[in-house]
């Protein structure tokens, strides 16, 4: 498994399918340093490694996404695979939409 960041839109995303609230979404997009971003912040405040591991804030501060980026998780209630893009304003996530989201559950058949 390669490296990838964990993301957290802001307010939440439900699924287009069964409309539960979805979660677990990750990318690979970004820095890929198994940070957690969060829509609305300009820089990662968690790292999801062990603590003596972890890069401090100060280094965090550093990283930034870029102006458009993909992110992806499966809906824990109904299994459907979701997509969707994130775009930033002056270097801070503002926006997130799903991609495509029906038309993909039709085509794969999920």
């Amino acid at each position: 498994m390669g490296m990838f960041d964990w993301y957290t839109p802001t307010p939440p995303l439900a699924c287009p399918r069964c409309r539960s609230t979805l979660d677990g979404w990750q990318g690979k997009d970004g820095p890929c340093g198994l940070f957690e971003w969060v829509q609305g912040m300009p820089s990662p405040p968690r790292q999801h490694v062990d603590e003596e591991c972890a890069l401090p804030a100060s280094d965090r501060e550093r990283f930034r996404l870029p102006e458009h980026f993909q992110i992806y998780t499966e809906c824990a209630q109904c299994r459907a695979w979701i997509e969707a893009e994130g775009s930033c304003e002056g270097d801070v996530w503002s926006r997130v939409e799903l991609v495509d989201p029906l038309e993909s559950l039709a085509v794969n058949g999920r």
